[in-house]
């Protein structure tokens, strides 16, 4: 009796661990994830966002850009068009492509060449809100901002 207590005991345990996991893991696009909704349906362009960030969020902009000038030429300029292509769709685009980066990790190949290629645009609620709410106020062709 006392064995099949602990058998069950030990099923339920292992149920509620594979519940809780399987919750966890479970990866689903949001209108905040993996891309803030502000990114989602901005008008502005990458250089205005950058602009912005710049003056409103110094310590993120430093940080973007010391990472990204110790990349390679090459993959500067695939971050400058790609982060181009994304602001160049409508939000059903955007959404989209939020959805495959959130369920698929092979869909941005980028990633593979700098995991944070995208962090200051797309990685904090905080500083999306902070840019999106002043980027209209800046030149959207400026690409002066990919230079520090």
């Amino acid at each position: 009796m006392r064995a099949i207590g602990m058998v069950l005991a030990i099923i339920v345990l292992l149920t509620a661990f594979a519940v809780a996991v399987a919750a966890v893991t479970r990866a689903d696009a949001t209108e905040d994830y993996p891309i803030p909704r502000r990114m989602l349906h901005t008008t502005c362009t990458a250089e205005q966002i950058l602009a912005a960030a710049r003056d409103v969020e110094p310590v993120y902009y430093e940080r973007y850009m010391t990472d990204y000038n110790n990349k390679s030429p090459e993959v500067q300029r695939a971050v400058r068009d790609r982060i181009h292509w994304f602001y160049s769709m409508d939000y059903s685009g955007r959404r989209a492509y939020s959805e495959n980066t959130a369920t698929n990790a092979f869909y941005e190949q980028l990633s593979w060449n700098w995991p944070n290629w995208a962090k200051i645009f797309f990685n904090n609620k905080g500083v999306a809100a902070h840019t999106t709410d002043i980027c209209a106020n800046y030149a959207p062709e400026d690409t002066s901002v990919w230079v520090w």
